[in-house]
C-alpha cells in the first residue's frame, strides 16, 4: 500500500508544471534597466518580484557595485507605476533614495543621473510645498549635469526642456531654454535626437499659440527618425493641438482622418478624436456613437463621457444627457468640470 502511495507521488510530481527558475543577475538586470524609450510590454509583477530577489543577492555579494543599488531603485520606480497612486508613494521614495545613491556612488553616469532626475520627478506629487520646490531642484540639476557629462544624452535633454517648459519663471522655466534643449536635441549626430527635438519645439510653439510653426514640428516629426520616434505620437499631438488650443476642429479634421486611417483598431484616443472633431463640427449625431464606443470599452473616459453628455443633450435626448454628467459628477468629482455636470444635471432634472 504505501509503495504504492509513493508512486502514486512521484507521478504527480513528475506531472505538476515546472516552477520558473528565477532569472540570472544579468537578466534581471535587463529586465528593471529597459531603455526609457522602449516600446516591449512592462514586465509583469511576478516577473519584479523574482528579478528584486535575484538583484537584492546580488548587491549583497557586492555592496560596493552601484550597478546593483541602480538596478533596484529601477525595479521600485516599475513597483510604483504598477501600483495605485496612493500606494505607490513608498516605492516612489525608495526609488528616489536608491537611484540617488547610485548616482553619488558613480557621479560620472549620465544614465544614473538621467534616472535619479526622473525618480525626483515623478516623486513630486507626493509631497509638501517644500518637499516640491526641493525634488524639483534636485531633479533639474541632475539633468543638467547628465547633460553636461554626455550631451548626447536624449533622456536628459527632453527631461530638461520638459522642465523649462512646465515650471515657473520664478522657479527657472523658460521657454526660450526649452527651445534651446529642442535644438539641442536636433543638432545630436546620427539624428537619435530629431524625433523628441521636434516634438519639443512643437510644445514650444504651442505654448506661445504659434499654431503655424506647432503645426510644422509636428508634420516633420511624423517622418522624423530617432530615439522615441513615433509618427503616431506626433499626429496625436497635432489633432490635440489643434482641437484644444487652436480650437480650430476644421484644420483638426484631416489630421484626425489620417490618424483613425493609421491607428490600430483598439486605439481608443483615435475613437474619441474621431467623436471630438466632429462635435466641434457641430455634427453630435456622428459623434455620439463614437463617444459611446470609447465608454463601453473604458468607463473612466473623462473626454468621451463629456462629449456624450453634451451631445445628448444638444440632441434632445435629456434624460441619457443628465445620466452621463451625473456619472460624470460621480467618477471625477474633483475635476475641474465635475461642477458644471452637477449643475447640468440638475438642470435636465428640472426641465
Amino acid at each position: 500500500m504505501l509503495r504504492w502511495a509513493v508512486v502514486a507521488i512521484a507521478v504527480l510530481v513528475a506531472c505538476a508544471p515546472a516552477l520558473a527558475a528565477d532569472p540570472d543577475a544579468e537578466e534581471a538586470y535587463a529586465l528593471v534597466a529597459r531603455s526609457v524609450w522602449s516600446r516591449d510590454p512592462f514586465p509583469k509583477p511576478e516577473e519584479i518580484a523574482a528579478a528584486r530577489r535575484v538583484l537584492s543577492a546580488q548587491a549583497a555579494r557586492e555592496p560596493s557595485s552601484a550597478r546593483w543599488t541602480f538596478a533596484l531603485g529601477r525595479a521600485a520606480g516599475i513597483e510604483a507605476d504598477q501600483a495605485p497612486r496612493d500606494k505607490g508613494a513608498a516605492k516612489r521614495e525608495e526609488a528616489v533614495a536608491l537611484l540617488e545613491k547610485a548616482a553619488r556612488a558613480q557621479p560620472g553616469n549620465a544614465e544614473y543621473l538621467f534616472w535619479y532626475a526622473t525618480a525626483a520627478f515623478e516623486r513630486v506629487d507626493d509631497v509638501g510645498m517644500l518637499s516640491k520646490m526641493s525634488l524639483a531642484s534636485d531633479g533639474r540639476k541632475a539633468y543638467e549635469k547628465a547633460a553636461a557629462l554626455d550631451p548626447h544624452h536624449v533622456g536628459a535633454r527632453v527631461g530638461l526642456a520638459q522642465f523649462y517648459l512646465g515650471a515657473p519663471a520664478i522657479a527657472g522655466g523658460s521657454q526660450e531654454k526649452a527651445a534651446a534643449q529642442g535644438q539641442a536635441l536636433l543638432a545630436i549626430p546620427g539624428g537619435r535626437g530629431e524625433f523628441q527635438g521636434r516634438m519639443m519645439l512643437a510644445r514650444v510653439a504651442a505654448q506661445q499659440e504659434n499654431w503655424a510653426e506647432m503645426t510644422r514640428q509636428l508634420t516633420a516629426a511624423q517622418s522624423a527618425k530617432g530615439d522615441g520616434a513615433d509618427p503616431l505620437g506626433a499626429m496625436r499631438l497635432l489633432a490635440w493641438n489643434l482641437l484644444n488650443g487652436k480650437k480650430d476642429p476644421q484644420s483638426a479634421l484631416p489630421v484626425v482622418e489620417r490618424y483613425v486611417a493609421a491607428a490600430p483598431a483598439d486605439d481608443l484616443t483615435a475613437l474619441f478624436f474621431d467623436g471630438e472633431v466632429k462635435r466641434q463640427l457641430g455634427r453630435c449625431a456622428d459623434a455620439l456613437p463614437r463617444y459611446d464606443e470609447v465608454i463601453a470599452k473604458f468607463p473612466d473616459a473623462r473626454g468621451s463621457r463629456w462629449g456624450a453628455a453634451v451631445c445628448q443633450e444638444q440632441l434632445g435626448k435629456k434624460a441619457e444627457a443628465r445620466k452621463h454628467y451625473e456619472e460624470y459628477a460621480r467618477r471625477f468629482p474633483e475635476d475641474d468640470r465635475a461642477k458644471e455636470a452637477r449643475a447640468a444635471a440638475k438642470r435636465l432634472a428640472g426641465s
